[in-house]
């Protein structure tokens, strides 16, 4: 597996890439590339460009971080990239030429709003990446993955529709469970027909109470399950597009404590 972690060495994205890492290993090895982007606009006026400080900087840091990262997962290929551009338009683009598997990126950057570096760029890639996109709760700290959960609609029949995530399942020899949220339920109900029969795999089904917000209803479901990742799929104009009506539902995602994996429609 190969995968690109952006970086702004706030201590969220930090863990991010260090999550990554040990996943990683626990996959049995890969490739991660730690990527940070200096998206700084040089004035002509100034004797020494501002790009060239932080280029510095990010290198430092670098020759910190590496190290740290390597002790972390001994059999992963780790590397480090420094690019002067906006992280927002350079990732989505760079991801899908050069084949990444997965993004993984902190939810928070080094300030506490959403809408400034890691945390705005976390919700731009929610909508625009072309890989799939595991956010990192700033609490989160990493262990094995054993329990997958999948947020689904309403017709799960087909395996090969979550080929890519049973794959990982199966990979890390993780138990699956399919997850849908109603607002006709009260508690959480197991359902026979959202339990697929997929061979290497335990899996379960359940609907779930709705409530104030999908976001909500899958985080805490998530919790009470222990789940080591929730997974959601985007789809443009179906179920997955009701998390993104308004700033609320998003803002919601980054409320969930519970490491997120947004998987792309044309990747499942």
């Amino acid at each position: 597996m190969k995968i690109l972690s952006p970086v702004d060495f706030s201590t969220t994205s930090v863990k991010a890439c260090g999550w990554a890492a040990r996943f990683l290993e626990q996959m049995g090895g890969g490739t991660l590339e730690l990527l940070h982007c200096v998206n700084v606009v040089s004035r002509s006026a100034m004797f020494i460009k501002m790009d060239d400080v932080f280029k510095e900087q990010a290198e430092a840091d670098f020759k910190e971080l590496l190290p740290k990262i390597r002790a972390l997962a001994p059999s992963v290929e780790v590397s480090a990239k420094i690019i002067i551009r906006d992280p927002k338009t350079f990732i989505p683009d760079y991801a899908g030429h050069y084949s990444f598997d997965l993004i993984v990126n902190g939810t928070k950057g080094l300030t506490a709003l959403k809408d400034m570096t890691v945390g705005s760029v976390t919700a731009y890639l929610m909508d625009r990446s072309p890989v799939p996109l595991l956010t990192i709760p700033e609490e989160t700290e990493f262990s094995p993955v054993e329990k997958i959960i999948l947020g689904v609609d309403s017709n799960v029949t087909e395996v090969a529709a979550f080929q890519s995530i049973i794959d990982l399942a199966r990979k890390v020899k993780a138990e699956l469970i399919f997850v849908n949220t109603s607002e006709e339920v009260s508690t959480p109900e197991e359902i026979e027909s959202f339990t697929l029969a997929i061979e290497g795999i335990s899996s379960k089904g359940f609907v779930i109470p709705q409530r104030n917000s999908v976001p909500q209803a899958l985080s805490k479901f998530s919790l009470e399950q222990d789940a080591d990742i929730l997974v959601m799929i985007h789809r443009k104009r179906q179920w997955y597009q009701r998390l993104f009506q308004t700033s609320i539902t998003k803002e919601g995602l980054f409320e969930i404590k519970t490491p997120l994996l947004i998987l792309p429609m044309d990747a499942t």
